[in-house]
């Protein structure tokens, strides 16, 4: 029995020793294979791909939602009560000024009216006859004044029955597009009862939130750039005309409101828009591919290549678009910045371009980040 523990310890050592120098043989071959690639100034140099920093054009942007809103938009309500007796347009129809929409029964107030203007003309004659009787003193001064009240309220009158009368025609008070009818032909509609909507859709209004970090930079006639999911392909460009006199305490945002041509109609009123506020361009931005950046927590490196040794420098970012990105700060024009084989690059590593690559013109933008 002792001499099968002896055995089962001589090999116990034995496999211990053969797992040693099995790990060190593998540290040495992988220490020889990452020899030439090692991104030290001793080991070799790693071949890379660079591209040459450019200037660009980028755009400083906000992104928000709104809301449409016709540029003028009425309830159309009756004033008085009375039946339906005419409707004077289509639904979804153009159209103008003053023109006819609804009209109600007007036989009363004609005859009220026929009734006042009888009166004001009888008046007028009396008192034309009155006032050549008082140039023979055949009458009395107080007779003629008693004559010229009574023609004033008879005019009155004659104004409060033509008022009565324009009460039952229910006219569009600008140029517009009808809604959906809510009463028919024959109704009976009382004071304030709806009939229809009217709405300016020549230009519309756009309605977003911009926050109060930017308002400085707000003014009118900022480009203002909307989208809506139902026009896939399509940009609605517009203006800011007015900037909200408040900000709001909750949100820390102040209201923004822009206008959209749309003379062809095919915008409606309270679409939900994503809006994009353009507040201002420059034009000498040093711009290099999204792919050279190296983000370690908080902060962002590029790898310079001068002098085929690799250095890491600290960048500050702006917008992005297209693959590109803006650096703040960190780089200038003309800098090569290594876009590839950057996992085996170390600062001050030796290195060998194998492609380079340059763009200028790129035009950038998107949210802006201040």
């Amino acid at each position: 029995m002792r001499v099968v523990y002896q055995l089962i310890g001589v090999v116990f050592v034995l496999l211990l020793g053969g797992a040693g120098w099995y790990l060190i043989g593998q540290s040495s071959d992988d220490a020889q294979a990452q020899g030439p690639q090692g991104g030290g100034p001793s080991g070799g140099s790693v071949p890379v791909e660079v591209f040459e920093a450019s200037h660009g054009s980028v755009e400083y942007a906000v992104e928000a939602v709104g809301s449409t809103l016709a540029s003028e938009s009425v309830d159309v309500v009756a004033e008085v009560a009375g039946r339906i007796t005419a409707i004077g347009f289509e639904e979804g129809e153009r159209v103008s000024q003053g023109d006819m929409l609804f009209e109600l029964d007007l036989a009363r107030e004609q005859a009220e009216l026929r009734e006042a203007i009888a009166q004001r003309d009888d008046f007028r004659v009396r008192l034309r006859r009155a006032r050549v009787l008082l140039q023979d003193d055949d009458i009395s001064e107080a007779q003629v004044d008693e004559l010229r009240a009574a023609l004033e309220g008879a005019e009155a009158r004659v104004a409060v029955a033509e008022s009565r009368l324009r009460e039952r025609t229910i006219r569009a008070p600008f140029d517009g597009v009808t809604g959906l009818r809510q009463i028919s032909l024959g109704a009976y509609v009382s004071p304030g009862t709806p009939l229809t909507t009217l709405d300016d859709l020549s230009v519309l209004r756009l309605e977003f939130s911009v926050p109060e970090r930017f308002l400085a930079e707000l003014r009118p006639g900022l480009v203002v750039q909307a989208r809506n999911i139902a026009f896939q392909d399509g940009v609605f460009e517009g203006a800011v005309v007015r900037v909200g006199s408040r900000v709001d305490p909750v949100s820390r945002s102040v209201r923004v409101q822009a206008e959209l041509p749309n003379e062809d109609g095919s915008l409606r009123s309270g679409m939900f828009m994503n809006a994009r506020l353009v507040l201002g361009q420059r034009d000498d931005a040093v711009m290099i591919p999204e792919q050279a950046l190296m983000p370690e927590g908080q902060r962002t490196y590029v790898f310079v290549v001068v002098d085929d040794v690799a250095r890491r420098v600290e960048v500050r970012t702006g917008q992005r678009r297209a693959g590109m990105v803006e650096i703040r700060e960190g780089l200038a024009q003309g800098d090569l910045i290594a876009t590839a084989g950057l996992q085996r690059l170390r600062d001050g590593a030796t290195v060998r371009v194998v492609s380079s690559d340059s763009e200028s013109g790129q035009v950038a933008s998107g949210p802006a980040d201040r």
